[in-house]
């Protein structure tokens, strides 16, 4: 595992990292400029992402043995990355970034069988599927994942909260039946500390980037492929259901993903489609800042790991799921009668 030297190195790497990309991005203007559907006013350079996603790729290259430290992930990673810097300083339409998502989903399932999702162990009462439908399966997740990732990354600290959520949660299990996937997790974690103090800041302030956004959701997306793998030995916290523990750790940014994604389907739009129908918009609607925002939707999670950790540990995976529906069903209404409360005052 990481020393806690080396993690203060990490943490000394980012923070001067950030500061000196965002001193660059003054220089060159590579700023993200408001539009309508923007939460902030002032001109912010989008670009931390460069640091984390550079820093936590030079990181994995002094790393071997992790299971997927193979060059079709590496290229991957790389594509990404310039990807997303390009995106960062031009802008890249939404298109294309889909088909550079199938393309790399594709290839990670069809060239690496380790990380291919090939058994549901008893959740919806699926167990092992078939190899085919393992790689159309796999893409599908790792699209969505990665979609995930990058549309809550629309308020201060919501994306970063919710990455070190998803790779704790994702790569700690794994501390002693691969530790080198662990200590990845703990790197990038430890390298996006820094990124709280300058996304946060009035007058510091860094966004993540698409940069950002799809390297942690592709480095989400990998893990979770990694964990859902029959082929690898894995003991789930509280012994509870594989399947079960991974949307349990990724809850929120499904959840909003997939609803936005309806949403949109249901007008007749492509679910690529910007707009402010998620769940942060909304609360912000309702007057929360930032930070507010943030805290609520990690408490939401938070909440929904506890009672699976502590409540639904040892029911069936779906009648776990069936508990699931109903808590978040009623955190929604809750929401829903504060809104029209606050509404009534505002009349009052």
């Amino acid at each position: 595992m990481i020393t806690g030297i080396e993690i203060f190195i990490l943490l000394l790497c980012s923070a001067a990292g950030l500061y000196g990309i965002r001193v660059l991005s003054f220089k060159r203007k590579w700023f993200d400029v408001p539009t309508e559907r923007s939460s902030h006013e002032k001109i912010v350079p989008r670009t931390a992402g460069i640091v984390i996603a550079t820093l936590s790729l030079i990181s994995i290259l002094f790393m071997s043995g992790s299971g997927f430290d193979t060059y079709i992930v590496y290229f991957i990673y790389l594509a990404f990355l310039f990807v997303g810097i390009y995106d960062d300083l031009h802008e890249v339409r939404a298109s294309y970034k889909f088909w550079l998502q199938l393309i790399a989903a594709l290839s990670i399932t069809i060239f690496e069988p380790s990380l291919r999702i090939n058994d549901f162990h008893g959740f919806l009462g699926l167990g092992a599927i078939g190899e085919t439908t393992s790689i159309v399966f796999t893409s599908f997740v790792i699209i969505v994942i990665m979609n995930a990732y990058n549309l809550i990354d629309g308020v201060d600290g919501l994306a970063a909260s919710f990455s070190i959520i998803g790779i704790y949660l994702l790569t700690k299990p794994l501390e002693y039946s691969n530790p080198y996937i662990a200590q990845f997790g703990q790197v990038i974690v430890a390298v996006i500390f820094p990124f709280y103090f300058f996304n946060f800041s009035k007058s510091r302030k860094l966004f993540l980037g698409d940069t950002g956004s799809l390297f942690l959701g592709l480095s989400i997306a990998i893990f979770t492929c990694y964990f859902l793998n029959n082929g690898h030995a894995i003991v789930v916290p509280g012994d509870g259901n594989r399947a079960m523990y991974v949307m349990v750790a990724l809850c929120y940014p499904l959840l909003d993903t997939l609803r936005v994604f309806a949403i949109r389907l249901s007008r007749g739009q492509s679910p690529f489609t910007a707009d402010r129908n998620h769940i942060h918009h909304k609360l912000l609607g309702f007057g929360l800042k930032h930070w507010q925002t943030t805290a609520a939707l990690v408490t939401f999670n938070i909440l929904i790991i506890w009672v699976n950790y502590r409540v639904f540990k040892d029911i069936n995976p779906n009648a776990a799921l069936l508990g699931n529906l109903i808590l978040i069903g009623l955190c929604f209404l809750i929401g829903q009668r504060y809104n029209q409360w606050q509404i009534s005052q505002k009349k009052a």
